[in-house]
């Protein structure tokens, strides 16, 4: 396909400069790469600033759409002021 030059790794189809796809196709989840190297737990939860202070409003949820769930439990006039956010801890 292309150039005839063989592809260092034949399950994977590059266009162009073959290192420079390589090096992004191999980089492009650095979450993936951050979790490989640490073992952190992710927990979402919903929270909001109160006169400038981080204030938590639910326990930690394990997913992102369990922690929406819970947000849109709230009265819309108040949704708007409730965000919500990702704690990482290492384990």
């Amino acid at each position: 396909m292309g150039s005839g030059i063989p592809s260092p790794r034949p399950d994977v189809c590059s266009i162009g400069n073959s290192r420079y796809s390589e090096s992004r196709r191999l980089a492009a989840s650095p979450t993936a790469c951050y979790k490989i190297l640490m073992k952190v737990i992710e927990q979402w939860l919903l929270f909001k600033y109160v006169d400038g202070q981080f204030t938590p409003l639910s326990k930690p949820f394990k997913t992102k759409a369990r922690a929406e769930k819970a947000r849109m439990k709230y009265p819309e006039r108040e949704r708007g002021a409730i965000g919500v956010g990702l704690i990482r801890i290492d384990k």
